[in-house]
């Protein structure tokens, strides 16, 4: 996940130690959904070297990281709008800020949706490859969203508060 670290340096400091704290945990976590079944590291998890057992532990594991991640994000999100409307010239009316708002519930709707999918899809599919694709997608919702609105949103609060 990109943390966009250059641009949360700017942030006053508490803000900056609590955005940073939620960024560690989301990374923390997308460490540990790479890591979490071993057999989706293989090149190809249905081989016979992934074991009946290891299928069923990944299987098991799954409904803990699909809705941990929508607590998480939950969180983050809602800590990330307190922060921007404590900004003095940032009100709900706020154009970029309902954009940057709807961008997050957006994400929510793709978290729940995904973990609705892939819970469904480890009855039909290998456990691994559950993980893997649930990795890469949540990867690049949190990429994608840092790119294009916590990175620019950010500076745009510091640049006005300096004028």
């Amino acid at each position: 996940m990109l943390v966009h670290n250059k641009a949360i340096n700017k942030l006053a400091p508490a803000d900056y130690a609590m955005i940073d704290r939620e960024h560690k945990q989301l990374e923390k976590y997308l460490a540990d959904l790479r890591d979490a079944c071993a057999c989706s590291q293989s090149a190809a998890a249905d081989e016979p070297s992934c074991a009946r057992e290891q299928q069923t532990s990944c299987q098991g594991r799954i409904p803990s990281f699909l809705f941990h991640i929508i607590d998480l994000a939950g969180r983050h999100f809602d800590h990330e709008e307190t922060i921007m409307l404590s900004r003095p010239h940032i009100t709900e009316n706020y154009e970029y800020f309902r954009i940057h708002r709807q961008a997050h519930l957006d994400i929510m709707q793709n978290l729940q949706g995904l973990a609705d999918q892939y819970f469904s899809a480890t009855k039909k599919a290998q456990a691994a490859e559950v993980y893997r694709l649930f990795y890469g997608k949540v990867t690049s919702l949190f990429d994608e969203h840092d790119r294009l609105f916590d990175d620019p949103f950010i500076e745009s609060t510091q640049q006005k508060a300096v004028n």
